[in-house]
Order: C-alpha cells, then sequence, then structure tokens
C-alpha cells in the first residue's frame, strides 16, 4: 500500500528506497475518516510468495514460534496478520494473489474479506498478477470488519492502478451498485437458519477420487466436526459435495478439464498474463507514481528484486524458468500496453464464464446457497525454509496455499474467512472460509458473522498477552476536560555496549509546568517490558539492562539488526496527553 511519504518496498531491496508519492485509495479513505496510521507491516519481496524473507525478513507467530504464521507459498500479508492478531492495530490491510489475506488470517485467528472484482479499489497497491489482486482487510472481529468497511468500500473515480477497473473486456458494476447502504447494520443473528452449505469432500479428508488427496491434519479435522455441529445448530444444512470449480482447474483427477482444455481461455493466455500484464502493471505503477530515481520498470535493478537469502531452500512452484528480474529485462526492450497484449480480451472473458459454469451454475444446480471449509489442511514450521523436512510438510497441497489455492482469486470468487478454533495439538488457529458467487459479498459476510457471533472461536496469541501497564483505569488516570495549551513531551535512549550487555539510559522531558509527579501519569516500556522512571520535576530517567544480543540477532542479510523499542505515554488530569517512541541500539 502506497503511504505518502513513507517507503512503498514492497518487501524488495530493489525498493527499499522508493517513496509513496500519494496515498492507496484505501489509505486516503481511512485517513479522511480520522484512521490512525501506525506503520507499514512485513512481506515477502513483492508479494511473490508467503513466508520467505523479504528485505525486512518476516513476521513471526504470535501462537506458536515453531510454526509459520502464514501459507509459506502464499501468504504474504503475513506482517499484516501477525500485527493485527498481536493488537499492535485495531485492524490490518492485507492483499491477495492466491491466498496472501486468507493464510495469514487463518494461521492468526483473524477475519480476512476476499471481495469480489471492483468492489474495494486497489489503486495505490503494488500490483502482483493484476487479474488476481485484491484488497483483504484483516480484523479480529466480524463487527470490526464491518466498520471498516463502511469505509474503504466506495466508488473510485479514478481507475489507473486498478486493473479490473482500467480494462473494458468485461463490466465490473461500481462499488455503489451493490454494496450495503450500511455494512454495520447487516443483520447477522439467525441468518444461517434454512441455508444449504457444500463443505467439499477434498478439504475433510474424504476424497477418494483425487490422483493426490490432500492431507488434512486430524486436528483440523476435529475442528471442522465441532464446525459443522455449530453450523447445524444454526440451522444450516451441511452436506458434503465434490467441487469441479478446483478439480477442473487443477485437473485434480481422470476426467478433469481445465478452461484451457474446454476452450474457455486461450491455451496462450496464462503465459501473456504473468509476463506481459505483470510487467505493464508494474510499469504503470511506477510511473505513476513519478519517483525520479526509480521513473520506470527498466530502471530497476532486476536482480535485486527477489533474492534469495544465503542458506534458504528453492521455492517449489515448479516454474524453474520464472525470475522477476526477468520483467526489467523485458521492459527495456519495451513495454506492450494494455490493449495491445494477445488473448487479453478472450482471457478475461473466460475467466468469468469458467467462474459461471463450474461454480455459479453448479451452486444453482445443487441448491447450495455456498460453500464453506477449512482454510487450511495444516501449518508449516517455522524452518521450512531452511529444513528440507519442514519444507516437504509446508510445500503440501492444502498447506503451501489456503485451500481452493488460485481458483478464488483467478476467477474473482467472492470468500469471508473467521475462526474455526485453535488446534489443540500445536495451539495454531486455523479458520472456516464461506465462499459464494460474485458479487454476494454482502451475504457470505452476513453467514460468517452469524457463525462467528455464535461461536466465538478466537484465541489471543499467548505470545504477545495483554500488557496491563497499556490500560489507563479509572480514577487517577481518568481525563477531564482537555487543556487549551498541547501536551509536549521528548523522548531519548541512549545504548552504552558492555560485554555481554547493554545498559539503555532513559530520558523523558515533560513540557508543561503543572505536569510534576504529582499530577502526571507517566508509562515507559523498552520493548513491551516497563521501565521505572524516577522523577525530577518534568523531567524522568530510567535505565535498562539488557543482553547485547538484544542488538545483535539480524532478521534481514540486507538490513543491520534491529535496535530496542522506547516507548512512552504521558497524560495530565485535564485530557491532555502525548506519546513518544525511540529506538536504540540498532536500526528501526
Amino acid at each position: 500500500y502506497k503511504a505518502k511519504g513513507l517507503t512503498v518496498a514492497a518487501g524488495s531491496p530493489a525498493f527499499e528506497h522508493l517513496v509513496a508519492t500519494d496515498d492507496a485509495f484505501t489509505i486516503a479513505r481511512l485517513r479522511a475518516a480520522g484512521s490512525v496510521l501506525v506503520g507499514l507491516t512485513n512481506m515477502p519481496p513483492m508479494a511473490n510468495g508467503g513466508m520467505q524473507r523479504g528485505v525486512y525478513g518476516r513476521a513471526e507467530s504470535p501462537y506458536n514460534a515453531d510454526y509459520l504464521t502464514a501459507a509459506f507459498a502464499s501468504g504474504s500479508s503475513n506482517g499484516s496478520g501477525t500485527a493485527t492478531a498481536a493488537s499492535f492495530a485495531a485492524f490490518g490491510l492485507g492483499e491477495e494473489t492466491w491466498s496472501s489475506g486468507r493464510a495469514p488470517a487463518s494461521n492468526n485467528a483473524l477475519v480476512a474479506y476476499t471481495p469480489s472484482r471492483g468492489v474495494i479499489s486497489v489503486r495505490g497497491n503494488w500490483p502482483l498478477v493484476p487479474t488476481m489482486d485484491v484488497v483483504v482487510p484483516h480484523t479480529r472481529s466480524m463487527p470490526d470488519m464491518l466498520e471498516l468497511l463502511d469505509v474503504i468500500v466506495a466508488d473510485d473515480e479514478e481507475t489507473r492502478g486498478d486493473f479490473w477497473r482500467v480494462q473494458r473486456s468485461v463490466p465490473i458494476p461500481k462499488a455503489s451498485e451493490f454494496r450495503p447502504a450500511s455494512y454495520k447494520r447487516l443483520a447477522l443473528q439467525g441468518v444461517l437458519k434454512g441455508k444449504r452449505l457444500g463443505v467439499p469432500k477434498m478439504y475433510i479428508g474424504r476424497d477418494e477420487g483425487a490422483d493426490r488427496p490432500i492431507e488434512t491434519r486430524a486436528s483440523v479435522l476435529k475442528l471442522w466436526r465441532q464446525a459443522a455441529r455449530d453450523l447445524e445448530a444454526l440451522g444450516a444444512e451441511v452436506v458434503e459435495v465434490d467441487l469441479p470449480v478446483v478439480s477442473n482447474y487443477e485437473r485434480d483427477r481422470p476426467g478433469a478439464r481445465s478452461m484451457v482444455d474446454r476452450g474457455l481461455v486461450p491455451a496462450a493466455f496464462a503465459e501473456r498474463e504473468i509476463w506481459d500484464l505483470s510487467i505493464w502493471s508494474w510499469d504503470d505503477f511506477l510511473r505513476a507514481n513519478a519517483d525520479p530515481v526509480l521513473p520506470d520498470l527498466a530502471a530497476v535493478d532486476g536482480p535485486k528484486i527477489f533474492p534469495q537469502p544465503p542458506g534458504a531452500l528453492p521455492d517449489r512452484y515448479g516454474d524453474d524458468g520464472f525470475d522477476l528480474a526477468e520483467y526489467v529485462e523485458r521492459a527495456r526492450r519495451g513495454v506492450t500496453p494494455l490493449e495491445k497484449i494477445p488473448t487479453i480480451e478472450a482471457g478475461l472473458k473466460g475467466l468469468e464464464a469458467t467462474r459461471r459454469v463450474d461454480f455459479e451454475d453448479w451452486l444453482d444446480t445443487n441448491g447450495l446457497d455456498a460453500v464453506v471449509l477449512p482454510a487450511a489442511a495444516d501449518v508449516g514450521p517455522a524452518d521450512a525454509d531452511v529444513n528440507e523436512t519442514s519444507a516437504a510438510l509446508a510445500w503440501r497441497n492444502g498447506t503451501w496455499v489456503a485451500n481452493g489455492n488460485l481458483v478464488w482469486r483467478h476467477l474473482g470468487i467472492p470468500t469471508v474467512t473467521v475462526p474455526m478454533g485453535t488446534m489443540a495439538d500445536i495451539g495454531m488457529p486455523v479458520g472456516l472460509t464461506f465462499a459464494g458467487k460474485a458479487y454476494d459479498d454482502a451475504a457470505l459476510l452476513r453467514f460468517a458473522g452469524d457463525y462467528e457471533r455464535a461461536t466465538k472461536r478466537r484465541t489471543v496469541p499467548p505470545r504477545t498477552p495483554p500488557l496491563a501497564g497499556d490500560v489507563f483505569v479509572e480514577g487517577r488516570d481518568a481525563p477531564g476536560p482537555a487543556g487549551d495549551v498541547p501536551l509536549t513531551i521528548m523522548l531519548t535512549a541512549e545504548t552504552t555496549r558492555a560485554g555481554d550487555t547493554d545498559e539503555i539510559a532513559i530520558t523523558l522531558e515533560i513540557d508543561a509546568s503543572e505536569a510534576g509527579p504529582d499530577v502526571a501519569v507517566v508509562k515507559v516500556h523498552l520493548n513491551g517490558e516497563s521501565v521505572h522512571m524516577q522523577a525530577s520535576g518534568n523531567r524522568y530517567t530510567g535505565r535498562v539492562v539488557v543482553p547485547a544480543s538484544t542488538h545483535q540477532g539480524f532478521h534481514s542479510v540486507w538490513r543491520g539488526s534491529y535496535g530496542s523499542i522506547v516507548t512512552a505515554i504521558v497524560r495530565l488530569p485535564d485530557g491532555r496527553a502525548a506519546g513518544a517512541y525511540v529506538v536504540t541500539g540498532g536500526i528501526g
């Protein structure tokens, strides 16, 4: 996401210093509504994967350090998933091309919404594969999701940077034509009563027809059985079904015929889509951003787009000849304009036709209101990037990408994922995904909302527990009427190295004559731990000794080690408040 004045690196060393010249559509909408942008979250280079390490490293699981916080092959919004689950912010914004929004939501007990084409403008987001890319909000509850959608689902009069609204081969409705007047006022209770939901047998260990059936973890199946009982208790009928939209797309069994086999999509479309279309979209993104250092794709250092860290195992996508560095080489030979890309019109129409034939008509034929499924079959081990045994599990179907693989995004099928529970054996969450017809988004939100409301399966991540010091209690902390003069504070921290330890000296100064030790509430934390501060008038000092290793760990081979974060919050009885943070002992 572009946030004006901040870098828009997309996790890539090639774009580490690329600065956004304006806000993405969603960011601008949120700012206008009063939201405070806390920060940018981690991702692999260009979102072209899941848990591969990018210029800033990667996010880790707040539930279990031994497991991945997202699917290894497609979970690029791992930073948003971890940050939202750990309550670093009120909500997060991910993006998805395959399962990069759903997978981190599943692994972090979050609500995730992958919209139909054109519902949420992706203008100002780095593209990966424009036919698939969608904005994916992450929240800790459905009420939070609905409140967020009331802000970010809106018509965007500017189309550049949002492929589906730029192309003219397939009509795309405006958001205002189908969004509810208010998401927050959508009725949730009782919505599932009388609904007929299909659960694909391939995702619950009951598929006997596939060439290589998906292996689903026993603890996931146990949670699914509970979810099925919950759905039935809410009045839904749950029936086991095949899923031709996936079987045909992947040709996973005898008799399955892909969209190319049936002539729905030209055979050459896939190559034109991944090369010509993506190159055009990347180049257009850079040209629209107009950074003087990187004005277009031809100016980029190609080998730095997605370099592999030393010691990392090769990815297992099966496309040995594919290298994002070649995007730059081809761009230097000339970028094909969108309207001149071969097979593009037939390909786009074919994607829409495939969705109708293999999914929407199938739903109607079987009398189904939606399909429901465990969001993932398993969770990969955290060392899957360097351990062959772990990689074998992490790259297994159902685990490498969230269930459904490429199908939902490529065909424009909306989904909503909510927490299904936490696995008893490994302490990792897994989600429950609802999928339905294009532009039935509001119905899916209501189905998932009814289930979430009734079950409340989300658990708090044990590695990031609530901090008592983050709560202002009633009484002394309670604000009165705010004063007229803004409260100003100055926070500094210096690190002194001494062998195996580092000493951090912290100073906080409050620029308000009435803010002495008897009236000011002062809370200072170092890396989340409370720091005792000595007061002398409006000046507070504290010292903390930490192991030197605190500032010696490298999260990325392309950057230095991270320092310690010192935060300070000051609140006065008259309601004035101020906060500050500094980084010491390493990079921020």
